[in-house]
């Protein structure tokens, strides 16, 4: 394994390939060492890692991805299904392109879904995973379905307003806390571009819809150590906790009163984890 050596930041539109499952990819780059790729939640973008991409990157070469269909990144082609396999395979061949080896992968929601699945791969030192959904009940499904059809429906109708709604912590927990503990600790650019973007994002229906039917297989084959850090505060708490015993290597750390999404509401404490944890893998 090679470490990248110190650089500057820089942001890179990865090519389409023709003939294969993956569009153009949007990435953000900066740091150096060992590479660490940070995926975010379903309607999101790399921006909501933002709060702690400059303290990974004193030790790590940080890549933060806009998931197909997300941020500036486009869908994958219409014939396939953004299944978090589908997702991660376009993340990989991203990957590739940006010159990437072997790499450490972080992710909340359904970030923390495509971690898994990447996670199989023989390239992947370690996966990091917060509040991944997949185990759900037939009915839990149909609730997180349902729910997440009306976070965009909420986010569509919020989106003319998101300039002074994110000027204010008032504006911000207006729409951000159903899945953040202290919403108006997001920074106010942050917010609106999360906000706009949550109701923009063309591949959020099909993600949701696919998301339903979606299951995980195979976690039998994820050697690499996998770390959960869950907020007490999150819905889906008790779906995270069926993973543990299904993953060889797997290892929980709860995060008391935190949500969901809990990279903004405590960004020293959730950097502090993931440190302490990829230090021990690599040790």
């Amino acid at each position: 394994m090679t470490a990248r050596p110190a650089s500057t930041p820089s942001e890179t539109r990865t090519k389409a390939l023709a003939g294969r499952k993956s569009p153009a990819v949007y990435a953000r780059r900066v740091g150096s060492g060992d590479t660490l790729v940070l995926l975010h939640g379903l309607g999101e973008s790399h921006v909501g890692w933002r709060p702690v991409i400059d303290m990974l990157a004193e030790n790590y070469d940080v890549i933060a991805i806009d998931l197909p269909g997300f941020g500036r990144s486009p869908s994958l082609p219409a014939h396939v299904p953004p299944t978090a396999g589908n997702l991660a395979q376009a993340v990989e061949v991203a990957l590739d392109e940006l010159g990437v080896g072997e790499f450490h992968v972080a992710g909340y929601s359904l970030g923390a879904r495509i971690a898994l699945e990447l996670g199989r791969s023989s390239r992947a030192m370690s996966v990091i995973a917060m509040g991944p959904d997949g185990l759900g009940t037939p009915l839990e499904r149909i609730q997180g379905y349902l729910g997440l059809a009306t976070g965009r429906g909420v986010a569509i109708a919020l989106a003319p307003a998101a300039a002074p709604l994110s000027m204010t912590p008032v504006g911000r927990m207006v729409f951000f806390a159903g899945n953040r503990s202290f919403p108006w600790q997001l920074p106010a650019a942050d917010a609106r571009q999360l906000l706009t973007g949550f109701a923009a994002a063309p591949g959020y229906d099909a993600a949701n819809w696919v998301g339903m039917f979606d299951l995980p297989t195979h976690l039998h084959t994820v050697t690499q150590p996998v770390l959960f850090l869950q907020g007490t505060n999150d819905p889906i708490t008790g779906q995270v906790l069926r993973y543990l015993p299904l993953l060889p290597h797997a290892e929980l750390r709860l995060l008391p009163g935190l949500n969901h999404v809990p990279i903004s509401d405590a960004p020293d404490v959730i950097v502090g984890h993931m440190r302490e944890f990829l230090q021990k893998v690599t040790a």
